[in-house]
């Protein structure tokens, strides 16, 4: 036996006396992480493990690690009163400019549409290159 595998120091953890399953929940899949074993969980499983792992003291980081999850996502969970709730909401960037003749995407743009590139967009596409091969970057300094 491993005895730096989380769980091998401690005394063994049970997360239910009487029931394997609830549902969708598989306690015995729940008492194999409470203990250190790498399982995979659902989505509901690693919240209510997460839930009876930190009111054993275990800290958000050690409880990500365990359940295989992100801390912040264990930490939000908490804050959230152990309810799952809906995702963070994602940034979203501005879109995009379409291209104009002159840069190197128009170039590209010109090859895939099946037209000869223009001067401008050779032009530019070959200083893109230049830059790429000089400085690792397609983009001119600002």
């Amino acid at each position: 036996m491993n005895g730096n595998r989380p769980g091998a120091t401690r005394e063994r953890l049970y997360a239910s006396t009487t029931a394997t399953f609830d549902g969708d929940i598989d306690f015995i899949a729940i008492e194999r992480v409470l203990n250190g074993d790498p399982v995979r969980l659902t989505a509901q499983e690693q919240l209510l493990t997460a839930r009876l792992l930190d009111s054993r003291g275990v800290t958000a980081t050690a409880i990500g690690k365990l359940i295989r999850a992100d801390h912040t996502t264990v930490s939000r969970w908490k804050d959230n009163g152990w309810n799952a709730g809906p995702p963070p909401a994602r940034r979203m960037s501005a879109p995009r400019t379409p291209p104009q003749c002159g840069e190197a995407r128009m170039y590209r743009r010109h090859l895939k549409l099946g037209e000869p590139p223009c001067a401008a967009c050779r032009a530019a596409n070959a200083a893109a290159d230049r830059r790429y091969r000089l400085t690792g970057s397609q983009k001119a300094p600002s």
